[in-house]
């Protein structure tokens, strides 16, 4: 059973008390998955200096902080992630009993948004990654919808595992994440390198129009022959 809890801190012990309460299920079509692979121990940082071992309120078992390999079952696919937390054990794939942190439940629910994406459509661009994507543009979901289409509310779908980007949205975020200036919110037309320019010309030069191209941008002009 995972845990929430919240934190208190008496000034004069400097002790951290914990309480609990029951966590709300992410998604109601979910489920945690006990049949799941070895579970290992992995070593892991503890910022803020949490407590390496608390006792459960529920069954007075003592509880170790590190990460567990959890195997969760959504939309009918498993999906094996680390979750960190305390838990009464790190190895044993049976024993669920844990208690998270705020922190810890923001791994747990973008957990469970990257098994949604992928069990709905295999693809590298997790709803992780599109968000890193799309911060590295400096883009809130919605200037991110504007600049590179989908609706309104597609970031928002895309990075709440809901939809999946299509194929040519998966190409233009993977343009964004070599060129990100490309696509910030600055106004204005983006700087052409040279570099640029000579794809431009080499473009053209592949295509049908090249010749029209040229009539129209490299042509001279045809003087009148002097008079005599």
């Amino acid at each position: 059973m995972f845990l929430a809890r919240k934190e208190t801190l008496d000034s004069g012990s400097r002790r951290r008390y914990l309480t609990r309460q029951q966590l709300p299920p992410i998604w109601g079509d979910e489920k945690e998955v006990q049949s799941s692979p070895v579970l290992v121990e992995r070593p892991m940082t503890n910022p803020r200096d949490y407590p390496n071992e608390i006792r459960s309120a529920e069954s007075g078992r003592p509880m170790r902080r590190g990460i567990k390999m959890i195997t969760i079952d959504v939309d009918g696919q498993s999906f094996t992630y680390g979750q960190p937390g305390w838990w009464a054990s790190l190895s044993d794939a049976n024993d669920t009993e844990g208690q998270l942190t705020d922190e810890d439940n923001v791994v747990r629910a973008a957990a469970r948004r990257e098994a949604r994406a992928k069990a709905r459509k295999a693809t590298p661009l997790t709803p992780l990654v599109i968000r890193a994507i799309r911060e590295n543009c400096g883009l809130s979901q919605a200037e991110a919808a504007r600049v590179f289409g989908g609706g309104p509310k597609a970031f928002e779908k895309y990075e709440a595992g809901e939809v999946v980007p299509s194929a040519s949205m998966l190409k233009l975020l993977l343009v964004a994440a070599k060129r990100p200036k490309l696509f910030g919110k600055e106004t204005g037309l983006p700087t052409i390198s040279e570099a640029d320019a000579e794809l431009i010309r080499a473009t053209v030069r592949k295509s049908s129009i090249d010749r029209i191209y040229e009539r129209i941008y490299g042509s001279e002009p045809t003087h009148e022959p002097e008079r005599a």
